[in-house]
């Protein structure tokens, strides 16, 4: 079971307003992974566009790991109470679809600490 910290995802987890994008790579046996970020979006877009995911890439991933991009929040009040509950609203949601998304692939995974993430 790759067991990934809450905070790990909130790290990843940028604002829409920033221009950048945070991953988070696994590997293909799901007994490690990685945080990629900052990641500028329009490289990550096009270096995307251009590769598989599964065949690492140029902004720090590794080759045959699998990728996932923590989509962003939108926020248009910056460093306010509010981005932050819009930050971590949008991580849980990150976490339910990054562990449903390892799932597909036969990787179990948990995030912690936080409330039960499942994969169904």
């Amino acid at each position: 079971m790759l067991r990934i910290p809450f905070n790990d995802i909130l790290r990843a987890t940028m604002s829409s307003h920033c221009g950048n994008l945070g991953w988070i790579g696994v590997s293909p046996r799901g007994d490690q992974y990685h945080v990629v970020v900052p990641v500028d979006a329009q490289i990550a877009r096009g270096v995307m566009a251009c590769n598989r995911p599964t065949d690492g890439t140029p902004f720090g991933g590794y080759t045959g790991w699998l990728y996932f991009m923590c989509p962003p929040y939108e926020c248009q009040e910056a460093d306010s109470d509010h981005e932050t509950d819009l930050r971590h609203g949008r991580a849980y949601e990150t976490c339910r679809e990054l562990v449903r998304w390892l799932a597909s692939y036969g990787i179990q995974a948990e995030v912690s600490p936080g409330p039960p993430i499942e994969a169904g």
